[in-house]
């Protein structure tokens, strides 16, 4: 006889990610960097589990049409989530993430 919590494991995917907040992000989360163990196929999956442990990111990460602000950056692996499919990026075990808000100025 399998084991309960084995069996509910069975088909079940966990990623181990790495996810590292500057300045305003890291306020937020009260933190600089996060491990995450997480069972989750998408960016959005990600975020939207952030912003329920963190309620006041949702007003940093979406606008009011659940789309990601303009000034809001993050990176996967080094490269601009811009540059992959946004919120559709699919992640994998040993992610890296970063979340930043550019700061600009003469």
């Amino acid at each position: 006889m399998k084991h309960p919590i084995i069996s509910n494991l069975i088909g079940e995917y966990f990623m181990k990610l790495t996810l590292k907040f500057l300045r305003l992000f890291k306020n937020i989360i009260g933190k600089s960097e996060l491990e995450l163990n997480i069972k989750l196929k998408t960016l959005k999956d990600l975020l939207e589990i952030l912003v329920e442990k963190y309620p006041k990111l949702e007003k940093e990460l979406f606008t009011k049409k659940d789309e990601l602000t303009e000034y809001v950056c993050i990176f996967l692996n080094d490269k601009p989530i811009s540059a992959l499919s946004l919120l559709d990026t699919k992640l994998k075990n040993g992610d890296n993430l970063l979340f930043f808000i550019p700061v600009s100025g003469g």
